[in-house]
């Protein structure tokens, strides 16, 4: 690179999203119009495992509309479902995208050992989602 000529210095990527907390449902439907649906990075998930997850939330949501049902939101104790929380109902002057990490579930009810914190909160998670499955 001795003889590199820089025409112009780069800058880290920046990705463009909505501000989903004035404008969707954490069933990924927009507030003011029922049947549209956002899913993916412009909605403020980061990462593409998160993006992925926000297209199956609004797979469901406009599933369950298509067939006459009011969408669900999936349950807070879950990762997407406290990711889609996180996204619908940030208050805050500076709304920035997020990852899914085990800070935005809901505390456990009990006080538990630090080393098994999240082994708890996972084993949680999936019976509110089979409950949630159940319907």
């Amino acid at each position: 690179l001795a003889d590199a000529e820089f025409v112009r210095y780069g800058v880290m990527h920046r990705n463009t999203y909505i501000h989903s907390p004035d404008l969707l449902e954490a069933t990924m439907e927009t507030q003011q119009r029922k049947g549209l649906f956002f899913a993916g990075q412009m909605t403020g998930v980061e990462g593409y495992v998160e993006s992925a997850a926000s297209g199956i939330v609004a797979a469901c949501s406009a599933a369950a509309r298509a067939a006459g049902k009011e969408p669900r939101a999936f349950p807070k104790e879950t990762a997407i479902g406290a990711l889609c929380h996180y996204i619908s109902h940030f208050i805050g002057k500076n709304f920035q995208p997020m990852n899914v990490n085990f800070g935005l579930l809901p505390p456990l009810p009990e006080k538990v050992k630090k080393r098994e914190k999240n082994e708890r909160l996972a084993a949680r998670a999936l019976s509110v989602l089979d409950e949630f499955i159940k319907g």
